[in-house]
């Protein structure tokens, strides 16, 4: 399995909770800046790229 590292572009986020809903083990809300944070990095590579690509403001970096 390959693993990769995730950040959030944090400016760009919309507060959607896309990749909190699709992958909480890596993502959470944070209510107090209405954006999404990085709680679990590195991650597994397929995993980063599924929620990356559903993220509808590009905000998710993946770094390899």
């Amino acid at each position: 399995m390959k693993w990769v590292e995730v950040a959030i572009n944090g400016p760009c986020c919309s507060g959607c909770m896309a990749c909190v809903e699709l992958a909480p083990e890596i993502f959470n809300f944070d209510e107090a800046t209405d954006i999404a944070v990085v709680i679990k990095t590195p991650c597994p590579a397929d995993i980063a790229h599924k929620v990356a690509a559903y993220c509808p403001d590009d905000c998710i970096d993946i770094i390899e």
